[in-house]
């Protein structure tokens, strides 16, 4: 009862260890063949904040993703129409337009991109990673859960990745709005997973992979309270978490 708590309820959690484990059975068995093993990406990286295009900041995080040798196309895509808010003198908008996609055209992946993201290069490479994670699991079949889960799958890879702080930063954003009178809060919502959901993603990706991260001020603040909570739960009661996902039996997500 008074043991560490899940900022996401228990049936959630344990999609994210059984997605953690589709990844690490596909994925994760050719990576350790190349001894490559996923980092952590902190806004701080020189690679990034070196970046003053989209197309440098989408090879940084190739780079980062260590898919530098994967061929994807990056196409400017149409800007994001004009936010139309609702009719009412003071409320609440959601605005939730996709920022990117990823497509198949010919036999060539390509990455289409909202060129107003440049002026949020965060969420510009949380996009980008999204979009990669769709080029990585591209034909490793159904997630644990069946095709309907395949973007919130997307999401967990792109955690996988070492993007988790830039996915669970920019899943939900709020801003004020006055236009002809009319004034309140609008939101955006980016990705599948929830805020909750991704910042426990993260601390799964960080006991996996056993990490010794210090990145409390890169994430928000309110979302820094969620992280340790899903970590703490973790330590306590699954202190051997890469076994558990080594062994999972993903027959029973079929």
């Amino acid at each position: 009862m008074f043991g560490p708590k899940l900022p996401v309820d228990r049936e959630e959690f344990d999609w994210l260890l059984a997605c953690f484990a589709w990844l690490h059975s596909t994925i994760g068995r050719r990576d350790r063949k190349i001894g490559y093993q996923p980092t952590l990406v902190l806004p701080s990286d020189a690679a990034l904040l070196g970046a003053s295009t989209a197309r440098e900041l989408f090879d940084a995080t190739k780079r980062l993703a260590g898919l530098e040798q994967w061929h994807c196309e990056l196409v400017k895509g149409d800007a994001r129409t004009d936010v139309e808010y609702p009719g009412l003198a003071v409320g609440e908008y959601s605005n939730d337009q996709a920022l990117g996609t990823f497509s198949i055209e010919g036999n060539a992946p390509v990455i289409h991109y909202n060129p107003q993201l440049l002026n949020k290069p965060h969420q510009l490479v949380a996009t980008f990673a999204h979009e990669l994670a769709h080029l990585l699991i591209n034909d490793l079949g159904d997630p644990p859960g069946g095709p309907d889960l395949h973007e919130h799958a997307t999401d967990c890879a792109a955690v996988y990745l070492g993007f988790g702080i830039f996915l669970a930063n920019g899943a939900r954003n709020f801003s004020q709005f006055q236009d002809s009178g009319m004034h309140g809060w609008q939101s955006e919502a980016a990705g599948y997973l929830s805020e909750n959901a991704l910042v426990t993603a993260l601390a799964i990706f960080i006991c996996h992979f056993h990490m010794e991260a210090e990145f409390g001020p890169y994430l928000k603040a309110y979302l820094r309270k969620d992280y340790k909570a899903a970590h703490r739960y973790i330590a306590r009661k699954h202190p051997n978490i890469s076994d558990e996902i080594d062994k999972l039996d993903l027959a029973v997500w079929s």
